[in-house]
Protein backbone atom coordinates (compact mmCIF):
# COMPACT_ATOMS: atom_id res chain seq x y z
CA UNK A 1 0.00 0.00 0.00
CA UNK A 2 2.93 2.22 0.51
CA UNK A 3 3.84 2.24 -3.02
CA UNK A 4 0.33 3.19 -4.08
CA UNK A 5 0.03 6.33 -1.27
CA UNK A 6 3.83 7.09 -2.59
CA UNK A 7 2.60 7.09 -6.84
CA UNK A 8 -0.79 8.77 -5.88
CA UNK A 9 1.33 11.50 -4.26
CA UNK A 10 3.95 11.83 -6.91
CA UNK A 11 0.83 12.23 -9.42
CA UNK A 12 -0.69 14.78 -6.97
CA UNK A 13 2.82 16.54 -6.45
CA UNK A 14 2.89 17.01 -10.25
CA UNK A 15 -0.27 18.58 -10.60
CA UNK A 16 0.44 21.56 -8.48
CA UNK A 17 -0.58 24.82 -8.96
CA UNK A 18 -3.43 23.14 -11.40
CA UNK A 19 -7.26 23.01 -11.40
CA UNK A 20 -8.36 19.65 -10.41
CA UNK A 21 -11.55 17.47 -11.08
CA UNK A 22 -12.65 15.65 -8.22
CA UNK A 23 -15.42 13.50 -8.67
CA UNK A 24 -16.20 11.24 -5.50
CA UNK A 25 -18.97 8.45 -4.92
CA UNK A 26 -19.68 7.51 -1.83
CA UNK A 27 -23.11 5.87 -0.43
CA UNK A 28 -25.08 6.32 -3.62
CA UNK A 29 -24.42 10.28 -4.28
CA UNK A 30 -21.60 11.72 -6.15
CA UNK A 31 -19.47 15.03 -5.74
CA UNK A 32 -17.62 16.74 -7.60
CA UNK A 33 -15.28 19.66 -6.46
CA UNK A 34 -13.20 21.76 -8.43
CA UNK A 35 -9.99 22.01 -6.44
CA UNK A 36 -6.94 24.70 -7.11
CA UNK A 37 -4.49 22.69 -5.31
CA UNK A 38 -1.76 24.75 -4.06
CA UNK A 39 0.35 21.77 -2.16
CA UNK A 40 -0.12 18.77 -0.51
CA UNK A 41 0.58 16.97 2.28
CA UNK A 42 -0.05 13.94 4.73
CA UNK A 43 -1.87 13.64 8.50
CA UNK A 44 -0.31 10.29 10.04
CA UNK A 45 -3.29 8.50 11.89
CA UNK A 46 -2.66 9.54 15.30
CA UNK A 47 -4.29 6.54 17.10
CA UNK A 48 -4.98 3.34 15.65
CA UNK A 49 -7.86 2.32 17.74
CA UNK A 50 -9.70 5.50 16.89
CA UNK A 51 -10.72 5.89 12.96
CA UNK A 52 -11.90 9.82 13.76
CA UNK A 53 -8.39 11.31 12.42
CA UNK A 54 -7.32 8.31 9.85
CA UNK A 55 -4.23 8.65 7.34
CA UNK A 56 -4.97 10.66 4.92
CA UNK A 57 -3.25 13.09 2.14
CA UNK A 58 -4.43 16.82 2.41
CA UNK A 59 -5.11 18.82 -0.74
CA UNK A 60 -4.23 22.13 -0.03
CA UNK A 61 -5.88 24.95 -1.66
CA UNK A 62 -9.08 26.78 -2.79
CA UNK A 63 -12.23 24.85 -4.35
CA UNK A 64 -15.87 25.12 -4.70
CA UNK A 65 -18.17 21.67 -4.82
CA UNK A 66 -21.66 21.67 -7.46
CA UNK A 67 -24.21 21.31 -5.07
CA UNK A 68 -27.52 19.64 -6.27
CA UNK A 69 -29.32 22.70 -8.06
CA UNK A 70 -25.85 22.67 -10.25
CA UNK A 71 -24.30 25.77 -8.22
CA UNK A 72 -20.61 26.09 -7.64
CA UNK A 73 -20.76 26.50 -3.89
CA UNK A 74 -17.26 27.39 -2.25
CA UNK A 75 -15.44 24.60 -0.12
CA UNK A 76 -15.40 25.50 3.68
CA UNK A 77 -12.13 25.05 4.17
CA UNK A 78 -8.69 24.93 2.43
CA UNK A 79 -8.01 21.79 2.82
CA UNK A 80 -9.19 18.44 1.24
CA UNK A 81 -8.77 15.04 2.61
CA UNK A 82 -8.63 11.75 0.87
CA UNK A 83 -8.52 9.06 3.50
CA UNK A 84 -5.80 6.30 2.61
CA UNK A 85 -7.38 3.32 4.49
CA UNK A 86 -7.15 0.41 1.67
CA UNK A 87 -6.35 2.52 -0.94
CA UNK A 88 -6.06 1.17 -4.90
CA UNK A 89 -5.30 3.21 -7.50
CA UNK A 90 -7.41 2.30 -10.83
CA UNK A 91 -7.03 3.28 -14.76
CA UNK A 92 -4.57 6.57 -14.69
CA UNK A 93 -2.60 8.43 -17.04
CA UNK A 94 -1.32 11.95 -17.34
CA UNK A 95 -4.70 14.03 -16.71
CA UNK A 96 -6.33 11.67 -14.68
CA UNK A 97 -6.42 9.00 -12.18
CA UNK A 98 -9.26 6.48 -10.57
CA UNK A 99 -8.61 5.34 -6.88
CA UNK A 100 -10.88 4.18 -4.29
CA UNK A 101 -10.72 3.62 -0.22
CA UNK A 102 -12.45 2.22 2.27
CA UNK A 103 -14.96 5.16 1.63
CA UNK A 104 -15.45 6.29 -1.50
CA UNK A 105 -14.60 5.79 -5.29
CA UNK A 106 -12.73 8.97 -6.95
CA UNK A 107 -11.70 10.27 -10.23
CA UNK A 108 -9.46 12.96 -10.01
CA UNK A 109 -8.49 14.90 -13.18
CA UNK A 110 -7.02 17.97 -14.63
CA UNK A 111 -9.21 20.88 -15.26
Amino acid sequence: MEKQIRTLSEWLEGKTGQTLKIEKKEDGDTDIVHFDLREIGERSQDNPVDDYLERALLLRGTGNIVNGDGEAVPLPGDTYEIVLNELQLGDGGEDSLALRNDRAEYVISVG
